[in-house]
């Protein structure tokens, strides 16, 4: 059986904030930029929803949602932790560890009070058959998460630093 490379997603962002705090905002404060009524786990047909979202600040760290029941459903893991400079993660969402795509996000001072974020998201040919729909679907996902979400969180200077 031979496998087909899929192409990995990269969507990069030039923001107003110094690469720490790009860091922190988007590790520490997820839950305040991610669309959490929209691109969780939950299924709001059961009565689920998403209250939390949670990244545990290490290497080997959970990243998970919390329901309005008080369950925790796994994200993935934390596979690069280095504040200001690189975090990335194992990306799950339910899958089997065999199944995870890998999510990089790299934080690149262009000047004190600016940098630039760039997220990768790779490794869909371990879905199988899956991996192509998945990136196209992601893809179109992360110009809602990422670019738009995240990048207007950060934007935003009224926020405290």
């Amino acid at each position: 059986m031979s496998v087909v490379e899929i192409s990995p997603i990269v969507k990069s962002i030039d923001v107003a904030r110094s690469a720490g705090d790009a860091f922190r905002m988007f590790t520490a404060e997820i839950d305040k930029w991610y669309p959490l009524e929209t691109h969780t786990r939950a299924k709001s047909s059961a009565g689920e929803k998403t209250i939390g979202l949670k990244v545990e600040p290490r290497v080997g760290g959970r990243v998970f949602e919390t329901l309005n029941d008080g369950r925790e459903l796994d994200w993935g893991q934390v596979t690069a932790y280095q504040p200001g400079a690189h975090f990335a993660m194992q990306w799950r969402l339910g899958r089997p560890a065999a199944d995870a795509t890998d999510v990089s996000v790299r934080f690149e001072a262009l000047s004190d009070a600016s940098c630039r974020v760039t997220l990768t998201h790779e490794n869909w040919e371990r879905m199988g058959e899956e991996g192509a729909k998945m990136r196209e679907n992601y893809n179109n996902g992360w110009v809602t998460v990422f670019e738009q979400r995240f990048g207007e969180y950060v934007a935003d200077l009224r926020r405290d630093a």
